[in-house]
């Protein structure tokens, strides 16, 4: 019973963090998941269709043993032309690839082998085979399962899963109604199984992709604070970056250094730096939404990626920090940090290291400021002044 409970427990937690939803749709994956899902789906395409291309043409041979010569040269110029297909889908130059392109592959891919279901049924109609020929027409009868055993290998979400399956489920409806002849009866069975097989199918994804997800989680966040480390941070940076030039959208990124840290740990030890760390990035991640990115830039530092948000809507983030700071120091006084703040398009720089040398050019402009306050293009930003102050202008 108390095993139950906390399996209960745990279920129910995993459900209300959000997690699970990640596995239903792609709505809440963040940028860097995305990437990395996406780079996986291609790779996987190359090698299954290296796989399948090399298997299609093998196939022919049988079917020259089991068919009439006119039905296996047609056969063979579909296995051809499906073979080449899959070449190209090894081939192809994919470098940064988009959800909509990976998805076109894969949809490509699978409908290969459906589509020579389909002509071997339309082929083999009338005549019930013998002998060899009726052990390979039921072979064709089962590449609905083959591909929908596709589905397996690929970390799909369950909407994406669902997608293909209703495609794979109303060609085998199809053809089972119209050319095979089934009843309702029959055709329902033929449903049922191909049903049972989705389910462990899209367990299968389920599964992969949520190894994904723990896996890039661990690998890409910092174990302290829970803020990306540097260097999943700069990936992230780069997509986000690449994104906003593409689409002529503003990126403001902000350089945050948290003020006397080396007093906290030379007075009250390197637990109570690591709980201002800690508060520090949670304080962080409580202002900022969704969408936008936390990263602990190496010892007391951080940067902020502000996606889609022009300088003014980051001086509102600039200005709630200044209002409340980031926590409070073992002493009891406010966590205050010094903060440079750069924007793609008000700063017309051309690249993200260029940014985050401004941000941090200007971080820098702060601390010689007095420090609790933020540097932007015009000045100081602080509790006491709003407005530019030359003498402290990066």
């Amino acid at each position: 019973m108390h095993a139950i409970k906390n399996i209960t427990r745990v279920l129910f937690a995993w459900l209300s963090s959000g997690r699970f939803l990640d596995l239903v749709s792609t709505r809440h994956h963040s940028a860097y998941l995305t990437r990395h899902r996406l780079d996986a789906f291609v790779t996987r395409i190359r090698l299954v269709s290296i796989a399948f291309s090399a298997l299609t043409l093998i196939w022919i041979a049988l079917d020259a043993a089991a068919f009439e010569t006119k039905h296996w040269v047609l056969l063979a110029a579909c296995r051809i032309f499906a073979s080449l297909v899959f070449i190209v889908l090894a081939t192809a130059p994919v470098q940064e690839p988009s959800r909509l392109r990976a998805l076109s592959m894969f949809g490509i891919m699978l409908a290969m082998p459906l589509s020579l279901y389909v002509v071997s049924q339309l082929l083999l109609a009338g005549a019930p085979p013998q002998g060899l020929a009726a052990i390979n027409n039921n072979l064709y009868r089962a590449l609905p399962l083959v591909v929908l055993a596709g589905l397996s290998i690929f970390p799909l979400v369950a909407s994406e899963g669902l997608f293909f399956a209703a495609v794979i489920a109303s060609v085998v409806a199809g053809i089972h109604t119209t050319i095979i002849g089934e009843n309702a009866i029959e055709l329902l069975s033929t449903l049922w199984v191909l049903t049972l097989a989705l389910g462990v199918y899209l367990l299968g994804c389920a599964i992969q992709l949520h190894y994904m997800m723990a896996l890039l989680r661990r690998a890409s966040h910092d174990p302290l604070t829970g803020a990306l480390t540097r260097r999943s941070g700069v990936e992230v940076l780069d997509l986000h970056f690449g994104l906003a030039c593409d689409q002529g959208e503003p990126l403001s990124l902000l350089f945050i250094d948290a003020d006397n840290f080396k007093s906290i740990n030379d007075n009250f030890g390197h637990d109570a730096g690591d709980k201002a760390l800690k508060e520090i990035a949670a304080r962080l991640h409580a202002l900022l939404r969704q969408a936008d990115t936390v990263i602990r830039w190496g010892g007391e530092e951080f940067v902020v990626i502000l996606t889609n948000t022009p300088m003014k809507g980051a001086e509102l983030v600039i200005k709630r920090i200044i209002n409340d700071w980031l926590g409070t120091r073992p002493d009891g006084a406010p966590l205050t940090v010094s903060m440079g703040i750069a924007e793609r398009q008000t700063d017309d720089v051309s690249d993200w290291p260029q940014l985050v040398a401004l941000a941090d050019q200007r971080m820098y402009a702060a601390k010689t400021s007095g420090k609790a306050c933020c540097v932007n293009h015009e000045g100081v930003m602080s509790h006491d002044t709003q407005n530019a102050s030359p003498s402290a202008s990066a």
